[in-house]
C-alpha cells in the first residue's frame, strides 16, 4: 500500500461535505469554478446544499468561451436560475 494514500471509513460524499463545510466556515469568501459539466454540476449542487444548511453564500465563476454547446449554456442558465 502506498504511503501517499490514507484509507478511511468515510465515503466520498461525507468527505466532500466535510471539505465544503470547512471552506464555507473558515473562509470569508468562497468561489466555485463551474464549467457546466457533470462534475462541476455535482459540486454546485453539493455546495448549494451545504451553504443553505450553514446559512452561507458563495460565488460561482463561469467563463463563456463562446465555444460551448448550446445545451451546456442552457444547463448553466437553468442552474443559475435555480440558485
Amino acid at each position: 500500500m502506498s504511503d501517499l494514500k490514507r484509507y478511511t471509513t468515510q465515503n466520498v460524499y461525507e468527505a466532500a461535505c466535510e471539505r465544503i463545510d470547512f471552506c464555507l466556515n473558515d473562509f470569508d469568501r468562497v468561489c466555485l469554478s463551474f464549467s457546466g459539466g457533470k462534475d462541476s454540476s455535482v459540486m454546485l449542487h453539493l455546495t448549494g446544499d451545504r451553504a443553505r444548511i450553514a446559512g452561507k453564500k458563495f460565488s460561482v465563476l463561469f467563463i463563456d468561451w463562446e465555444a460551448q454547446y448550446k445545451l451546456t449554456i442552457q444547463h448553466v442558465t437553468d442552474l443559475k436560475n435555480e440558485y
